[in-house]
């Protein structure tokens, strides 16, 4: 029985040290008010375009365009007016439908976490006051029960409105603030709808429906940027697309609603919840992180695992801000949107057109850490995949057989090849990969035959110091206070390898990772400069108490921005790969672009929003042909984009590349692969060449399995995905082939 009593009074412990209790959140305290404080007119504001008025039987919003009288809200406008049931009694919505906030809040003393909704706990069940702001609005939502206080800002702007949320001005008791949702319904339509969908950036984006299902309805959720990795994650149940562009918005009839996600973007989630019997409507919504977290377990005598969210004390400082943008006709479905988010991240970032495209591009491998033996005694060591000398041979082989521009990746040149060694790969070429001779003539040769040379840089991952960086002072920590530890999977078992664990560099080192590249490149002329690993994946960094810059994944963009501009800065060219939103705006190539969703089986279809949004503006190739498990298939994604083609190269073949850690050898010696990258070439080059700068117009789902794509010059390409040949005004188009047509503007 004492045995018991301890192991009980253990438990609570643990959990409570778990809970992470105690002073030094920086948050205001709330200070709760007697009675609500409401504006006297709902005309908040009004430009030549829109109206923005008070919902005051929600406290939300309503914005009207004044030419066309079309309506859009914070809670959907249903058309006819409220409705009444059988007896003639109004259907009252479900509150989550009304509700313009969604609150989600943790105990740091109970550990309880709650979600609270303004509509019942603010409106109905606590107070709202207001204060002026230009062109806007402020009002303060007092959920009483929880003890908190969201300061949500709205302005008009000349594309719609913006609401907003500053962290500093929130108020907490006992209760800490974990996260918060933003208008959950502006991008909502009712179920059945007619003409309807929700649009989701999964990967190149994709589309939900929005029919009834069942009580609670297809829901989906993903992290902006991908899942942080500073998370401690024991399994790993799949690859999935990450969530690359902060846009989401939804289509119902002949209105639409873009939202774009416009500060803190690195924080957000995007979810979804179709066809929910419940809710009567379908909607996507953006929640942002405001403390981040991370998984914790600790066991007890061996046979008692208490496991637990363990949350940050301070919440982010950036306000998480988002701008809601109507569409209305023609412009109102996923094509309006991709060109309303261009213009958005033309004026707010300077992405202009490109006046180069490249249609093609070689990611070339040099090498990969393989185990040998001396005298019995193990050790690692970079097998040569692709010398210096080599990669010079491959490219004068494309330009000789191809007479088009190319660029070419040199990929895991460093210390351990492709494979996790030294940051930056030990900012040195690998002895058995070529010596610095070769690499200056390599750039002189790219340099004069007008192909576009990119060397790889990884300055996230590492699991040795050097150069001044080490694993104790510059690696991650997770919101548990503790070394955020990085492992490969394997997905057969969805478990950790735990024999070849890394850690990650803090966001606060880029710069000096840079400072150091940048002194080692000037010895030999380098041109270009890609980061893969920058370009791809978001974490959060801990290690500073004081200061929540880097919580939640929040400063990290800012942190891989600041690298893009020095390496500009330095006159050289900048490469992303498989690129999140804050690389690809920068870059003069994105390549590896996602030509799919995660294939989740709530979508009904994916698009190519991403390039719909890039091509015409920045040079864009897909995924590597070869590696792909159906090269024909992502031929045909690269059609329907107007994206130029990839392929991933080596040069040397050895058998242990079987067990390789990273999957890029399979079908990857240009030997064998070469015949196939000159006849797709060739066959596509006209194509390419009627498409150069031309940006995506229009992009269609047909009926019949066939997708269209449009370019503002006119040309028009459809893509058979289906078995069958296909009619279309143009032209038969056979099974898994493509017809390009143009069309009068």
């Amino acid at each position: 029985m004492f045995k018991k009593i301890i192991t009980i009074i253990c438990c609570i412990a643990i959990v409570l040290s778990l809970a992470a209790c105690g002073t030094g959140f920086g948050s205001k305290s709330f200070k709760a008010v007697e009675d609500n404080d409401l504006p006297y007119d709902n005309l908040i504001a009004t430009n030549e375009k829109y109206t923005l008025e008070l919902d005051d039987s929600n406290m939300g919003f309503i914005l009207t365009d004044n030419a066309t009288g079309e309506k859009w809200g914070t809670s959907p406008i249903d058309e006819g007016g409220p409705q009444v049931d059988e007896f003639g009694m109004p259907i009252k919505r479900h509150p989550r439908v009304e509700s313009i906030l969604a609150v989600e809040c943790k105990n740091f003393i109970s550990d309880e976490v709650n979600t609270y909704y303004s509509y019942t706990d603010a409106v109905n069940g606590g107070f709202v006051t207001h204060s002026p702001l230009e062109n806007g609005i402020v009002l303060n939502y007092y959920f009483a029960d929880a003890g908190v206080m969201i300061p949500l800002e709205c302005v008009l702007t000349e594309k719609g409105v913006k609401l907003s949320v500053n962290p500093k001005k929130i108020q907490e008791s006992d209760n800490r603030v974990v996260s918060i949702s933003i208008a959950p319904f502006f991008c909502g339509v009712k179920n059945d709808t007619e003409n309807a969908y929700l649009f989701i950036t999964s990967g190149s984006g994709a589309l939900m429906g929005v029919n009834t299902k069942s009580d609670q309805g297809d829901s989906f959720s993903a992290q902006v940027y991908g899942y942080d990795s500073a998370i401690d994650e024991v399994a790993l149940t799949s690859i999935k697309e990450p969530v690359r562009l902060g846009v989401y918005g939804a289509k119902m009839g002949n209105n639409a609603v873009c939202a774009i996600i416009d500060s803190s973007e690195g924080s957000a989630w995007i979810k979804a919840t179709s066809g929910s019997k419940t809710l009567g409507y379908s909607s996507c919504y953006a929640t942002f992180q405001m403390r981040g977290y991370t998984n914790h377990s600790a066991v007890l005598f061996s046979y008692y695992e208490v496991e637990s969210l363990v949350y940050s004390k301070k919440m982010i400082e950036k306000p998480i801000s988002i701008t809601y943008c109507p569409l209305s006709d023609d412009q109102a479905n996923y094509s309006g949107m991709a060109k309303v988010y261009r213009d958005y991240l033309i004026d707010t970032f300077g992405m202009n057109e490109t006046s180069k495209e490249i249609p093609l591009n070689i990611r070339m491998l040099g090498g990969a850490l393989m185990t040998k033996s001396f005298v019995g005694i193990p050790y690692k060591s970079v097998y040569p995949t692709t010398t210096l000398e080599e990669a010079e041979k491959i490219m004068a082989e494309i330009k000789k057989e191809l007479n088009t521009d190319f660029a070419v990746q040199l990929k895991g040149y460093g210390d351990s090849g492709v494979d996790v060694g030294k940051i930056a790969g030990n900012f040195k070429v690998s002895n058995t990969l070529g010596s610095l001779k070769e690499l200056k003539k390599l750039f002189e040769y790219s340099k004069n035959n007008n192909i576009d040379l990119y060397f790889d840089f990884d300055i996230e991952r590492f699991n040795k110091g050097s150069a001044g960086f080490t694993k104790f002072f510059d690696s991650v920590t997770n919101a548990g206070e503790q070394k955020a530890v990085q492992y490969h999977y394997d997905l057969a078992v969805r478990g950790q390898k735990t024999d070849n664990s890394f850690n990650l560099l803090s966001p606060a080192s880029f710069g000096k990772v840079f400072d150091k590249i940048s002194a080692k490149t000037g010895k030999y002329n380098l041109m270009g400069i890609s980061l893969d690993s920058a370009s791809s994946t978001a974490y959060s960094d801990y290690i500073d108490k004081d200061n929540s810059k880097y919580y939640a994944k929040n400063g990290f963009s800012d942190a891989v921005s600041d690298v893009i501009k020095s390496i500009k800065s330095d006159k050289k060219r900048f490469m992303a790969s498989s690129a999140n939103l804050y690389s690809a705006v920068m870059a003069d190539i994105i390549t590896e672009a996602p030509v799919a969703s995660e294939k989740s089986q709530v979508f009904l279809y994916d698009i190519p929003f991403y390039q719909m949004v890039f091509k015409g503006s920045v040079p864009i190739t897909v995924q590597s042909i070869n590696l792909s498990a159906n090269p024909k298939l992502m031929l045909l994604k690269a059609v329907e984009g107007g994206s130029g083609l990839g392929y991933t190269v080596i040069n040397n073949w050895d058998n242990t590349l079987i067990n390789a850690e990273y999957p890029y050898y399979y079908n990857s010696v240009f030997e064998g692969i070469k015949n196939d990258i000159f006849n797709n070439s060739k066959q596509l080059s006209d194509y390419y060449k009627k498409i150069s700068g031309q940006h995506i117009s229009e992009h269609t789902v047909l009926d019949n399995g066939l997708r269209r794509t449009v370019f503002e010059n006119g040309v028009c390409v459809y893509v058979n995905y289906t078995d069958k040949a296909i009619n279309t005004p143009d032209g038969e188009v056979l099974p898994y082939e493509y017809l390009i047509t143009e069309i009068s503007l």
